[in-house]
C-alpha cells in the first residue's frame, strides 16, 4: 500500500465514468502506482473494467463525497480527480464545492474535467516515467548487443 501523499481520490458523475475509465485504461501504470479511493459508484465500475484495487466509502448519495473530502485534510492524498457533468447534473450526484475548498486550503491539485485530468495524470506519472525510460533503453541497447 502506498505511504502518505500516495493516495488519489477518483470521483465521476455518472455520464463521465466512462471517460475517466478511458483515461486511467491509457495510463494504466500511473494509477497502479497509487492507493485509489472513490465513492462506490466509481469504485466499483473502475474495479470492474480495469481490475484495480479500490477503496470505496459511501456512495456519492449516501455522502461518500464528504467522507473523501475530510481526506484532503489529513496531508494523505495527493491529487483529486472529480470529473463532473457541467450539463446535466443530477440532484443526487456529488456536489465539488467542497473539494475547490478543501483542495486550495491544502494545495493537492483537483481536476474537475477531462483536460485537467490528462494533465494532472501526467504529473503523477512523471516520477515513473523516468524508470520506465532507462528500462527501455536499457532493453534496446541489450537488443543490439
Amino acid at each position: 500500500m502506498a505511504g502518505a501523499g500516495q493516495t488519489v481520490i477518483l470521483i465521476a458523475h455518472e455520464r463521465k465514468l466512462p471517460e475517466l475509465i478511458k483515461l486511467m485504461k491509457s495510463r494504466l501504470a500511473v494509477f497502479q502506482e497509487y492507493r485509489l479511493l472513490a465513492t462506490s459508484e466509481t469504485g466499483e465500475a473502475i474495479e470492474r473494467e480495469l481490475a484495480l484495487e479500490v477503496t470505496h466509502l459511501f456512495s456519492g448519495k449516501k455522502g461518500g463525497e464528504i467522507q473523501l473530502c475530510g481526506l484532503v485534510c489529513t496531508n494523505t492524498v495527493r491529487a483529486v480527480y472529480f470529473i463532473r457533468d457541467p450539463e446535466t447534473p443530477a440532484a443526487d450526484e456529488p456536489d465539488i464545492t467542497p473539494f475547490y475548498r478543501a483542495c486550495d486550503l491544502n494545495n493537492v491539485p483537483l481536476a474537475s474535467n477531462m483536460v485537467s485530468a490528462v494533465a494532472l495524470t501526467h504529473w503523477l506519472g512523471r516520477k515513473i516515467a523516468a524508470p520506465l525510460a532507462k528500462m527501455d533503453i536499457a532493453r534496446e541497447n541489450a537488443a543490439c548487443e
